[in-house]
């Protein structure tokens, strides 16, 4: 074996520790972990990411963000996974910039279920509507929409955020007479049945606002649609939207709200209308 894989072995080991850790050295832990990230042999920075997907820290969120930019293939994967088991929905706004960017299928496909595991999460199980309310019936419908929770990075409460999100994209989907909303947590085989029986095509949008950002006494608001076959979940492409208010004084709700309802309604309007093109 040689010292580097003998490293990177070795670097595997530290998850299986049982010993109980104080919180100082969780942080010197992960700090040991981030280091390793830039070592100069992909098996060591595969094996440190995966260790800090493993650690439960929420510091282990930056240095995986910056491997999500790594020269080897491989180490990318690994950082996407090892965000998915992270679990953090802080990594999200990180997950979908380099979904952007990623011209890897395999790191793509890593990083969608990443952002479509920690979006499912935030609210306690499966997409699929974004709330209990009465799903409208659309006979002539030729697109299945399964919408997730919000992945919410703005600081605000979920309520919050998800009232006005969901609100907006479920009010442009339903405006533009080719969506039927799939139930909240909807089984796969149930989603099956009804898109065979219907003959629509089926898609689950993963949801993402990042931080409000507060710069040069402007407001700047990003949503971002990650949008995957539905029920399979296989990534097929992300529509974003950003939008920005001159002159807020920060921690503005009203504004806030404004441009959530504006940039959600204006990404979901532009899904619907462009659907086609993902298929």
């Amino acid at each position: 074996m040689t010292r580097g894989a003998m490293f990177a072995a070795a670097l595997a080991g530290t998850l299986v520790s049982g010993s109980p850790r104080t919180a100082h050295a969780d942080a010197d832990r992960v700090k040991f972990l981030a280091d390793k990230l830039n070592s100069d042999d992909p098996r060591v920075r595969t094996s440190a990411a995966l260790a800090l997907g493993a650690s439960n820290e929420d510091g282990a969120v930056d240095p995986l963000c910056g491997a999500l930019k790594d020269s080897a293939e491989v180490v990318r994967q690994a950082s996407a996974v090892a965000m998915k088991r992270l679990g953090r929905a802080s990594a999200v706004p990180c997950l979908q910039a380099r979904l952007e960017n990623e011209g890897n299928d395999g790191v793509k496909i890593a990083i969608g279920r990443a952002i479509e595991s920690i979006s499912a999460a935030r609210g306690g199980g499966g997409g699929g509507g974004g709330g209990d309310d009465k799903i409208k019936d659309n006979a002539s419908a030729k697109y299945y929409i399964s919408l997730s929770t919000i992945a919410n990075s703005t600081g605000r409460s979920q309520p919050e955020v998800e009232s006005v999100v969901v609100k907006a994209i479920k009010t442009k989907l339903e405006a533009a007479g080719t969506v039927q909303l799939a139930p909240t947590k909807e089984t796969s085989d149930a989603a099956k049945e009804t898109l065979k029986k219907r003959k629509m095509s089926g898609f689950y949008l993963a949801i993402a606002v990042d931080k409000f950002d507060y710069s040069n006494g402007n407001l700047r608001v990003k949503v971002k649609i990650g949008v995957f076959t539905y029920p399979g979940k296989s990534l097929l492409g992300n529509v974003d939207k950003a939008l920005t208010k001159e002159g807020v004084s920060s921690g503005d709700k009203s504004s806030e709200d404004q441009l959530l309802d504006m940039a959600a309604g204006l990404a979901s309007e532009q899904f619907a209308q462009n659907a086609s093109a993902f298929l």
